[in-house]
């Protein structure tokens, strides 16, 4: 049987957030493995290359939308549009993303229709706004617009004005984000949030635009996530889609646990280091233990990482290599090994 982990996030953005971790399967897993490195990618793109698609221009919305839990049929094109937190000078704002700030669902209902009722009056190409979850919310358009939009992430802890739309239709984008700064800014529900302290969602981030792929292919007969991209891409290729659990499955399976990117991308040591240590336990130790069995024929550990991208390959006789020498976790993961 072969697994294969995919693990956003396990690259910390510094050395020094791995420094002093005691991880002793992962340790293991890294002294046996062969180890190689590649150009730095995306996690979306990576997932969207285990499914057999390009990992330019991944239509993150319409995949994303089609891995949520309604199981909504996902026809036409459609554009994430996140909340977001802006917050600096009205002129020179920089963006945070939702972050782990509650909003509740009444809120976010209230944010929608207050949205919906602004712009689909005058906005004859928008269909609608809806919202999935607090921080996944989405456009659906009539037709492709002219703009190309940057991904969230690369927006986060930096200033707006580099990354607003551009194309034919930039001009027009850029409008439509202001007047919803502004919509924002002034509902109740985030002067309320103000007014207790709180973060307002005071601003919109379009980006993951497309439609549905015409087909995927599973990598694995069984895929397990918490993630709706992955989610989505796995049902439209037609597989076996299960919840993240705390368990090993009994087939050849892609696992994709997005637990260490948020905290990877913020660089919240805190918070990266305790989630390492469940992943420790929740799936290397018990996939070293399924390899010295011989449970397990392989192992393949993907590790995406924007600056350079890690492969893990490991198989059960490379447990029997014992002249391997043992190396620091922070050297390997700081990208130094």
């Amino acid at each position: 049987m072969h697994f294969e982990l995919m693990l956003p996030g396990l690259l910390p953005p510094t050395r020094k957030l791995a420094a002093g971790l005691h991880l002793p399967a992962f340790e293991t897993m890294l002294r046996f493995a062969r180890l190689s490195w590649d150009v730095g990618t995306s996690h979306e793109s990576a997932v969207a290359s285990a499914f057999g698609l390009s990992p330019d221009d991944v239509p993150v919305a319409a995949l994303r939308r089609l891995g949520e839990r309604d199981d909504a049929a996902v026809d036409g094109y459609w554009l994430c549009a996140d909340p977001v937190h802006l917050h600096g000078s009205h002129d020179h704002p920089m963006l945070d993303d939702i972050g782990e700030a509650p909003l509740s669902s009444t809120e976010a209902t209230s944010l929608l229709e207050a949205l919906n009722a602004h712009f689909l009056p005058v906005e004859k190409g928008f269909l609608r706004f809806e919202a999935r979850s607090a921080r996944r919310w989405y456009l659906r358009l009539k037709t492709p617009p002219a703009v190309s939009f940057d991904s969230l992430r690369e927006v986060v802890g930096r200033p707006v004005e580099q990354f607003l739309p551009r194309g034919e239709d930039a001009l027009h984008w850029r409008r439509i984000i202001h007047e919803a700064q502004e919509l924002l800014r002034n509902h109740p529900v985030n002067r309320a949030r103000e007014a207790a302290g709180r973060r307002p969602f005071n601003g919109l981030w379009f980006w993951g635009a497309g439609t549905l792929p015409e087909r995927a292919q599973a990598p694995a007969s069984l895929i397990r996530s918490n993630d709706k991209l992955t989610r989505g891409l796995a049902r439209l290729a037609g597989a076996r889609v299960e919840a993240l659990g705390h368990h090993l499955p009994g087939r050849n399976s892609l696992i994709v646990d997005t637990r260490l990117l948020r905290p990877a991308q913020r660089g919240d040591g805190d918070k990266w280091r305790s989630r390492l240590r469940e992943v420790e336990s929740i799936w290397f130790a018990p996939l070293l233990a399924a390899l010295g069995r011989k449970q397990l024929s392989s192992l393949h550990v993907v590790a995406p990482c924007e600056q350079a991208s890690l492969d893990i390959h490991l198989r059960p006789r490379d447990l029997l290599k014992l002249w391997r020498r043992h190396q620091r976790l922070d050297r390997i993961l700081a990208h130094q090994g």
